[in-house]
């Protein structure tokens, strides 16, 4: 904004703005800056305190008509308007606003401040659990981390205490009589707008109703909230495109995420780079990547992250006793089939398929990568398996690549890895339950129970040789990039792990993947008053992320002799994990090759050449698997498997 001293307008200037049309009952609340232009004001009338910066220059959009900074046909009341904006065709008011420089707002119905408001800071949500009982507090700078603290952890009043205070804290900061509109920013068609804060170059056009809430905003990071959006006591960060008719009601729509066709969220916090169209969701947490598209799908009091939903996708939190009070989890890297349902409470582990319709509470967090079936109204499971397929395969190799953020200051810690210590631990812990299970199991029995869901019996070792293969690449990968590391020189560089954590299960924070000794540490920090800022607590979190790799090293060691029974982890044995590594990678790339084939064979080309030459037309419009652009990737895989293990064994030997 301008810093340059105001000025009383001159009778000369009072002059020219009363020939425009324009009207005031105090001229002397008008002021202006040094050089003030009045022919560029025309038909406004002017109440309370009313500021003007420089008016020069001028404005083209996208649409190529040119606008010059000025003040045509407007109704301000209490504005302090920067250098070189343009005002134009406002049918309601303008009140109670800063205005920063190069703003454009025209055709807009009201935009008002009333009263005093934090925006949307401190609103308090009942996300996960429509009963309350979770409720979160959301903010400008709510990340998922700090989200997950606040909603997860509610067996450690003291934390809660603490994280409320620190986002009151953030709420007062802001809190004002005064809304503002961002340096940069362009408002076209706005009907009411009642109480919001609007970010540097953020773009509003054809917004029907916002009340009540911030949208974050920067010039590297545009934020865009477009036609038929109704916004009742909300947070919209950085880079989110929110349009075409969505609902929000006490939600929080997280960076790069992508909001519309009539969308509709209540109670629900969505962040960085998710993606909702069409469909409802009630009362979710929703971490990064969480992607719904289909008229038909509810979500409804789940938490979700790296999480597509399938059409006709559906949940129940009610059981018709207590009220809607139950609450269910999909871990990470989640998919539904369509027309999939399940029963709250339920808790589904990490990248797994759910198809199928399940009314039973089950638990399949000890086995991720598993398919989630139902079988004759019963719900079964196929550990492992998920692991071998393409799409999971693609999912880890896209969710990088298709990271929207443009803003330096990303608030969301994000972990894209498919395998690490969290999908390690678990595998470990799957494998020893399912041999157990086998154990048990008598000879003709059809299946075993675990939590809820059932396992065929004679699938026991076959996926329990599913998790020993993935731990293997696991393991491997690990190695070979350690052992490409330019800090080490000899075997004890290699397994030196005294920069890392000191053990212990490792924990999945929406997104970002940490030891959980590490975790409790920040959370100490918290709790005494150390970190009492979000400024301060995202600071902190990044820390951790910069950890991981430290961390993840750490873990690896102390994973090693566990999983292969070695005593020692000398020369011989990391050869031995070299060799394992270069079998259990080859014999993956072959599984997802097969599975990636099946797209092309068979009952698929149905629908292909409807009158005749079937194979001819699915070659034209599909392509021959030989040639697919995945297949020649999974060949490049092959071919760096080959070449990774020979360039390891030679820095191995060499050590």
């Amino acid at each position: 904004m301008n810093s340059e001293q105001y000025l009383a307008l001159t009778p000369e200037a009072i002059k020219i703005l009363k020939s425009n049309g324009c009207w005031s009952r105090s001229w002397s609340k008008v002021k202006v800056t040094k050089g003030f232009d009045p022919t560029r004001i025309a038909g406004t009338i002017f109440r309370g305190q009313v500021r003007i910066g420089r008016l020069e220059g001028e404005f083209i959009p996208k649409d190529g008509i040119r606008r010059y900074a000025g003040i045509f046909d407007a109704n301000l009341h209490n504005v302090h308007i920067g250098d070189n904006c343009h005002i134009s065709n406002i049918n309601g008011w303008l009140s109670n606003l800063v205005i920063e420089d190069n703003v454009l707002i025209e055709n807009a119905g009201s935009i008002v401040c009333q009263g005093e408001s934090t925006f949307g800071n401190g609103h308090t949500i009942e996300v996960l659990n429509e009963g309350g009982g979770r409720e979160l507090k959301i903010t400008e700078m709510t990340s998922a981390q700090t989200a997950y603290l606040s909603t997860m952890y509610r067996h450690d009043p003291e934390l809660i205490k603490a994280l409320d205070k620190i986002a009151d804290t953030y709420a007062r900061s802001v809190q004002s009589d005064r809304a503002t509109i961002g340096e940069g920013s362009k408002l076209f068609h706005c009907q009411n707008i009642v109480n919001v804060n609007i970010g540097r170059g953020a773009i509003l056009r054809g917004i029907q109703n916002l009340k009540e809430g911030t949208v974050a905003s920067s010039p590297e990071a545009s934020t865009f909230v477009g036609d038929g959006v109704i916004a009742k006591n909300f947070i919209i960060q950085k880079g989110a495109y929110v349009s075409d008719g969505a609902l929000l009601a006490s939600s929080l729509i997280g960076e790069a995420s992508k909001i519309g066709k009539q969308f509709s969220a209540e109670n629900s916090v969505l962040f960085s780079n998710s993606e909702g169209f069409h469909s409802e969701v009630c009362s979710i947490f929703a971490g990064p990547y969480t992607v719904t598209h289909h008229r038909s799908t509810l979500l409804i009091a789940g938490m979700f992250s790296f999480f597509n939903a399938g059409s006709g996708t559906n949940q129940s939190n009610h059981m018709y006793k207590m009220g809607p009070l139950h609450q269910g989890i999909i871990e990470r890297g989640g998919k539904t089939g369509s027309s999939s349902y399940l029963l709250w409470p339920s808790r589904v582990g990490a990248f797994s398929a759910i198809m199928g319709k399940h009314y039973a509470n089950f638990d399949s967090s000890d086995f991720p990568f598993s398919y989630v079936n139902e079988d004759s109204g019963q719900s079964t499971l196929v550990p492992g398996m998920n692991f071998f397929t393409v799409g999971t395969m693609r999912d880890g190799l896209k969710w990088p690549t298709r990271d929207g953020r443009k803003n330096t200051d990303k608030l969301d810690q994000i972990n894209f890895e498919v395998l690490s210590p969290y999908t390690g631990q678990k595998m470990m812990q799957g494998q020893s339950i399912l041999l157990d299970l086998y154990a048990q199991a008598e000879r003709g029995q059809e299946y075993v129970s675990h939590k809820g869901i059932l396992i065929k019996r004679l699938l026991l070792k076959t996926c329990s040789r599913y998790y020993r293969m993935a731990l293997e690449k696991y393991l491997g990968d690990a190695l070979i990039a350690r052992l490409k590391a330019a800090t080490v020189k000899k075997l004890a560089d290699l397994l030196d792990q005294t920069e890392g954590s000191h053990g212990g299960p490792w924990v999945d924070v929406s997104g970002l993947l940490c030891a959980q000794s590490r975790l409790e540490k920040l959370l100490d920090r918290i709790k005494g008053g150390d970190v009492a800022d979000l400024e301060s607590l995202q600071a902190e979190l990044t820390i951790i992320q910069g950890s991981f790799s430290l961390d993840e090293w750490s873990w690896i060691i102390k994973a090693i002799p566990e999983i292969y029974g070695f005593e020692e982890l000398n020369h011989e044995n990391l050869i031995t994990i070299l060799d394992r590594w270069k079998v259990s990678s080859t014999k993956l790339l072959n599984m997802v090759e097969m599975d990636a084939s099946k797209e092309f064979e068979g009952n698929v080309r149905t629908g292909f050449g409807i009158d005749g030459h079937q194979d001819e037309d699915f070659t034209e419009v599909r392509g021959k698997f030989e040639s697919n652009s995945f297949k020649k990737q999974l060949d490049e895989m092959r071919q760096v498997v080959e070449s990774g293990y020979d360039q390891s064994l030679s820095i191995l030997n060499n050590l």
